[in-house]
């Protein structure tokens, strides 16, 4: 699934462009395909787990969104691209959901992060090459109209639809009768090898605010990403090495992150991301050329390589397996919330004041975030008590 990404993440933003939208209206267009996705969400969310199941609505899902992806070459102008957005986020947002959750059941035995970085590097490998691939089915030139573009809507969301087949053999595991109870403290300490968990309810609700802001301001700002490389005169493949490098680095941290944080506790880890994320946006504003703009994508490795591990896996945490699929879906709900109203708002700042403005101010709110995180949100996994 996170594949897929590969060829939407670089690529959408400067389409919109290619079909006469300015950045004001692509930023709105993703905030409110983003708004029915948030509505939607944890309605799926109860029924996957009223259901027990969550092979159907991946199916499902996943068709949805390979559908609304193809009829991008037939859209023109801002509604019918806001419905297919809205079609196609309400799909990528469910599939990446669910696989948290599919996760946390399968790795009863194994630490939560480990299990979980296991499956996410895989998603991240397939994101490299979807995304290399893409790039290179492209021209080289500079040029990004909407015709040099239609490879990535043609052959791109084909995609789904091999993952709607694999779908159908995905192991999902039923729950034990007995894992609706919540479990007490102390048997949560030992179904976590040992552990005591402090995260609680409470402390998920500052997590998530935590990773609102964090989200706010990362991805408002990286939706302009192309469209800034765009500006430095990048050609289409460039685009595409450049959000590969991030990934690549993102793999590597990412492969030992899991482990490290089952042993020692998720918050260091988190409070590192947190912390370079907002000097990552600044630099952006000294970028001269695509090379610069590519070697600070390598930071992305310590945003994305650990956030998007461990707030999964902070949630996993704090809730019981028969909560998991509502709690995942609020969390995809609050990032949703801030892809909401970020990208229509760093449109905006982008198509008045310029880029550099735009990434000063979400450099901001990632700064309170930052702080946000260090000062009230609590450790999920405290590391196990030396002993001897």
């Amino acid at each position: 699934m996170t594949g897929s990404f590969g060829f939407l993440q670089p690529f959408t933003s400067p389409y919109y462009a290619a079909s006469g939208l300015d950045k004001a209206q692509i930023g709105l267009l993703a905030g409110l395909g983003t708004v029915i996705a948030v509505l939607i969400q944890p309605l799926l969310g109860r029924l996957s787990d009223r259901l027990d199941a969550r092979r159907p609505l991946m199916v499902a899902t996943a068709l949805l969104a390979g559908v609304a992806y193809l009829l991008f070459r037939l859209a023109d102008g801002f509604w019918p691209f806001l419905l297919l957005t809205a079609l196609g986020t309400n799909g990528l947002q469910y599939l990446n959901t669910v696989g948290g959750v599919l996760v946390g059941r399968l790795a009863t035995t194994e630490g939560g992060g480990a299990a979980y970085a296991k499956y996410r590097v895989w998603g991240s490998v397939g994101y490299i090459c979807v995304c290399v691939v893409t790039g290179f089915l492209l021209s080289p030139s500079p040029g990004m109209s909407r015709t040099d573009l239609a490879p990535v809507f043609t052959y791109g969301p084909l995609l789904f639809f091999l993952i709607a087949a694999i779908s159908l053999i995905v192991p999902d595991t039923k729950l034990a009768p007995s894992s609706s109870v919540p479990l007490r403290s102390e048997e949560r300490a030992i179904a976590g090898g040992g552990r005591r968990l402090s995260g609680g309810g409470r402390g998920l609700k500052h997590f998530f605010f935590a990773y609102f802001l964090y989200q706010f301001a990362l991805y408002g700002a990286s939706s302009y990403l192309s469209l800034f490389m765009k500006s430095l005169g990048a050609a289409p493949r460039q685009i595409s090495l450049m959000f590969a490098a991030g990934v690549v680095c993102e793999v590597l941290v990412m492969s030992q992150v899991g482990k490290w944080t089952d042993r020692n506790g998720r918050k260091p880890a988190l409070v590192l991301a947190f912390c370079l994320m907002p000097v990552r946006l600044l630099l952006y504003t000294l970028a001269t050329s695509p090379a610069t703009v590519m070697a600070i994508q390598a930071l992305h490795g310590l945003n994305y390589g650990i956030v998007g591990t461990l707030a999964v896996v902070y949630v996993n945490d704090c809730v019981t397996d028969s909560q998991r699929g509502t709690t995942q879906a609020m969390m995809t709900a609050t990032s949703g919330i801030a892809l909401s109203v970020s990208p229509a708002l760093c449109g905006w700042l982008a198509e008045r004041y310029g880029f550099s403005a735009m990434f000063v101010a979400m450099s901001a709110v990632g700064v309170l975030g930052a702080l946000y995180l260090i000062t009230r949100v609590p450790e999920s996994n405290p590391p196990a008590p030396k002993t001897g």
